[in-house]
C-alpha cells in the first residue's frame, strides 16, 4: 500500500501584523526550538504610538483627578456601583479611558512584531527576506516536527479487521526502496469511504529521521506485519455452504471428502480456516458447488486446482 508522509505537528507561520522585516534569524532547513526568535518587524512607528498614548494617559489622569475633586460630596451619598459609574464616565470624558486602550493596542501590536517558534521543528518554505514589506496575514514560512512523522495510507474494509493500534509496519520511500523504516499503526479512522477503503496512520519510530532524506509529502510504500500465528489459509472459493454450515471438500485417494470447517478472518481473496482442516490436505477449489461426499475427482495439474471427474 502507498501513501504520503506528513508530520503530526506542522504549521504555516503567518504574520498577524504588517510592516518591514528588519531581521530574519532562520533559513530553510534550520532546526529551531520552541520560543526561538525567528523574525523581527520594524517597530519604530509602534513605539511612537505607544509614547503618544502614554503622554495622553498622563494628561488624562491629571484632568480626571482634578474633576474628581469636584464630585467628592456627591460620591459620599452614592452606592459603590453608582460611584464607579460616575468615575468611569469621568475617565471617558477626560480621555483617560481612550489613552489606556491605545496603550494596550500598541503593546499588543509590538508583541506581534516578533515572530517566535511555536514548537521545536525544522524550517521549510521560507518565503520572506530581510527588508521585505509584508502584509498582515502573509505566509512567512512553514515548520514541522521531524520526530512525529506519520504515513497516511488506505486499506480495504475487509482487511481493517486484521489491524489494531500497535501493529508493526515497515515503510520504504518509493524513490529509494532499499531504505526501510520502522513504524506501527497509530490511528484507524472509523469510517469507510465510497471506494470501500479505510484510512490508517502509521507512526514512524526510526531514530534520526531528521538526518535522513525523509520529508513530509514524500511518497512511500508500507508493509503491515500482521501476526497470524499458525493458521491455515485457503482461497475463498474453496468454501461452500451446506445447510447453513461452511464446508470444504478435500481430495483423498481420488474421492471428494466432505469437511465441516470453522472460518476466521478473510479478505477479498483468501479466508482463514480455524478448525476442520489439517496442513498438506489437498483442497478442491473449482466445480465444488454441487459436489457430493465420496464423488470421484481428478486433479487438474495445469491450473493447480482440483475438479470433479466427468467419468
Amino acid at each position: 500500500m502507498n501513501g504520503k508522509v506528513h508530520s503530526a505537528q506542522e504549521q504555516v507561520i503567518l504574520t498577524a501584523t504588517g510592516g518591514i522585516l528588519t531581521s530574519i534569524m532562520i533559513k530553510t532547513g534550520d532546526i529551531i526550538r520552541t520560543g526561538y526568535v525567528a523574525a523581527q518587524f520594524e517597530t519604530s512607528t509602534l513605539q511612537y504610538r505607544l509614547e503618544r498614548a502614554k503622554l495622553a494617559k498622563f494628561n488624562g489622569e491629571k484632568e480626571y483627578l482634578s474633576q474628581l475633586l469636584g464630585y467628592e460630596s456627591l460620591l459620599k451619598d452614592r452606592s459603590k456601583e453608582q460611584s464607579e459609574d460616575i468615575k468611569q464616565k469621568l475617565k471617558i470624558s477626560t480621555g483617560l479611558s481612550s489613552a489606556e486602550q491605545d496603550i494596550k493596542e500598541a503593546n499588543y501590536e509590538i508583541s506581534k512584531s516578533t515572530i517566535y517558534a511555536p514548537f521545536t521543528g525544522i524550517i521549510t518554505d521560507l518565503k520572506v527576506q530581510r527588508g521585505q514589506q509584508v502584509r498582515p496575514g502573509e505566509e512567512l514560512f512553514r515548520m514541522y516536527d521531524p520526530n512525529n512523522l506519520l504515513l497516511q495510507v488506505k486499506v480495504l474494509e475487509t482487511d481493517v479487521y486484521l489491524l489494531k493500534k500497535g501493529t508493526i509496519a515497515e515503510v520504504m520511500p518509493i524513490g529509494n526502496k532499499s531504505k526501510k523504516y520502522s513504524a506501527f499503526v497509530s490511528e484507524i479512522n472509523p469510517y469507510v469511504d465510497v471506494n470501500g477503503m479505510v484510512e490508517i496512520k502509521l507512526k514512524l519510530t526510526s531514530r534520526n529521521l531528521q538526518t535522513e532524506t525523509f520529508f513530509p509529502g514524500m511518497n512511500c510504500t508500507a508493509i503491515i506485519k500482521i501476526p497470524m500465528g499458525i493458521t491455515l489459509i485457503v482461497p475463498k472459493e474453496a468454501v461452500v455452504m451446506r445447510n447453513g454450515k461452511a464446508v470444504i471438500f478435500t481430495l483423498e485417494k481420488g474421492l471428494a471428502k466432505w469437511n465441516y470447517v470453522t472460518t476466521g478472518k478473510e479478505n477479498d481473496k483468501d479466508i482463514e480456516i480455524k478448525e476442520g482442516l489439517k496442513p498438506k490436505q489437498k483442497v478442491i477449489i473449482t466445480n465444488n458447488l454441487q459436489l457430493a461426499h465420496d464423488a470421484p475427482v481428478k486433479e487438474n495439474v495445469d491450473s493447480d486446482s482440483l475438479t470433479e471427474s466427468v467419468n
